[in-house]
């Protein structure tokens, strides 16, 4: 059925997810999930690595982390939804882009001053919107309206068939390849299995409304 629990839970990962890949781990996210032994066990591979217990936080992000961050998302894998699925390899920013039209048709809109990103498909955008339609179905379901929770549930099927479940799990995938630190390695595993495990959940909490 979908318990007011299991959506927080997704919009909190949601949420983490989309700010570790706008931009560059800062000292008070990475402290956060270094002291918090159930966030730090979402990163297996970070948990054991030697660097993050004995290196300190600040010299960590700076000689190792934004260096990886640069060099797998700024340099070799573009975050972008455009640049990954077209041939021509670019970003689209325009109003034809299917992701952009998606969030216009559904009243979502960005303000790209607020970002780094260069477009609004950036797959942290993506995930962002996931966050904010997963927290209006919260609102739905404290107000016990159970329509407005299955639409927001179909918008959100809808979105992960169509954009980030199309192109997120193939691009986290080849961007952990080129990671050279645990951290990054697992920010983008724990993602690409997320946003495969929440189709998952979404599919099988709406089959069973239809039961």
């Amino acid at each position: 059925m979908g318990t007011i629990e299991e959506t927080q839970a997704r919009i909190n990962m949601y949420g983490l997810l989309s700010r570790l890949l706008i931009e560059e781990v800062d000292f008070a996210t990475l402290e956060k999930i270094k002291n918090t032994p159930d966030l730090l066990d979402l990163f297996p591979n970070t948990k054991e690595w030697d660097l993050l217990h004995k290196k300190d936080t600040v010299k960590l992000i700076e000689e190792d982390l934004n260096p990886d961050f640069t060099t797998v998302f700024l340099i070799n894998v573009y975050p972008y939804e455009s640049v990954f699925m077209n041939d021509e390899g670019y970003i689209n920013a325009s109003i034809t882009n299917p992701t952009i039209m998606f969030y216009h048709q559904h009243g979502y809109e960005i303000d790209m001053e607020k970002t780094r990103a260069l477009s609004p498909d950036h797959i942290a955008i993506e995930m962002e919107f996931m966050m904010n339609i997963a927290q209006e179905e919260l609102n739905a379901m404290a107000k016990e309206n159970e329509l407005e929770v299955r639409r927001l549930r179909q918008l959100q099927k809808k979105f992960l068939e169509e954009h980030l479940a199309n192109w997120g799990p193939i691009y986290l995938l080849a961007a952990r390849d080129i990671a050279e630190t645990p951290f990054y390695y697992d920010v983008c595993e724990l993602g690409a299995e997320f946003i495969m495990s929440d189709y998952d959940y979404l599919s099988e909490i709406l089959e069973e409304q239809t039961v």
